[in-house]
């Protein structure tokens, strides 16, 4: 069986497509550990090329600008507004994400797309146009069949009586399912203590724990670094190992 890297290096650092809707905050965790390893003199890294957004206000624009990094949007509500369709439609998602991943080629082709914080879910086009190429992170565990998407993940977890909750990093290689096949997840992190009006409090340990410490490795560690292959079958392999439905574990 065929097994293929999510990216294999051209001796130059992987070049990153970020796509984002709010504030950014994992956009700036990614660009630090970039920061960090271009510092130390690495040569394994991704380099965040471009930053585009759906919202023309979205804050995550104004920090790559600072940063030094290109960027771009297209506003999506005015798009479906000239298009008369709702959001969600397909066959409007469909338009939108061409006339998107047009403006993108006219720019580079992107070694890797990061998904932090889009929401815009993408069509077929999008991940038919970047196979294996697409990395989302969600901040509850995605292997656990009570989660239904658009629900707080922490919410759900105590919802199940959980007692801890692991943030989750996958490529978005199926429009079609709930969640694309896992590459990596976070250490667990408890959520003992806390109860349904700390939502709030929830989601900022989990970003500081899980997310902001889990994206950054898989982007720069793992996937940069040519450790992360994946076969026909969508089974993955860190380091050559196959990993399990869970994929490699940052507390490993």
């Amino acid at each position: 069986m065929q097994i293929t890297p999510l990216y294999s290096g051209t001796r130059r650092p992987m070049k990153i497509l970020v796509l984002a809707s709010g504030r950014g905050t994992n956009f700036e965790k990614i660009h630090s550990r970039q920061t960090e390893l271009k510092q130390d003199g690495g040569k394994n890294y991704g380099a965040v090329e471009h930053v585009f957004s759906n919202s023309p206000g979205a804050a995550v624009l104004a920090k790559a600008e600072a940063l030094g990094i290109s960027t771009s949007s297209i506003n999506s509500e005015s798009f479906f507004g000239d298009l008369g369709k709702h959001p969600s439609d397909e066959d409007g998602r469909v338009l939108y994400d061409s006339s998107v991943i047009s403006h993108i080629e006219e720019l580079f082709e992107p070694d890797l797309v990061v998904l932090a914080g889009y929401r815009r879910r993408l069509s077929r086009l999008f991940t038919e146009r970047f196979p294996n190429r697409i990395v989302n992170l969600y901040p509850g565990d995605t292997t656990k069949d009570y989660l239904v998407r658009g629900k707080i993940a922490c919410v759900q977890a105590l919802e199940n009586g959980e007692k801890d909750i692991r943030c989750t990093v996958y490529l978005e290689n199926d429009p079609e399912t709930r969640f694309g096949t896992v590459i990596a997840q976070s250490a667990d992190i408890s959520l003992e203590g806390f109860g349904m009006g700390d939502v709030a409090a929830m989601e900022e340990k989990i970003r500081e724990q899980g997310e902001w410490k889990l994206f950054p490795f898989v982007v720069h560690d793992l996937i940069a670094n040519e450790r992360v292959a994946i076969d026909e079958e969508n089974n993955i392999y860190v380091d050559g190992l196959r990993t399990g439905e869970a994929g490699f574990s940052l507390s490993s």
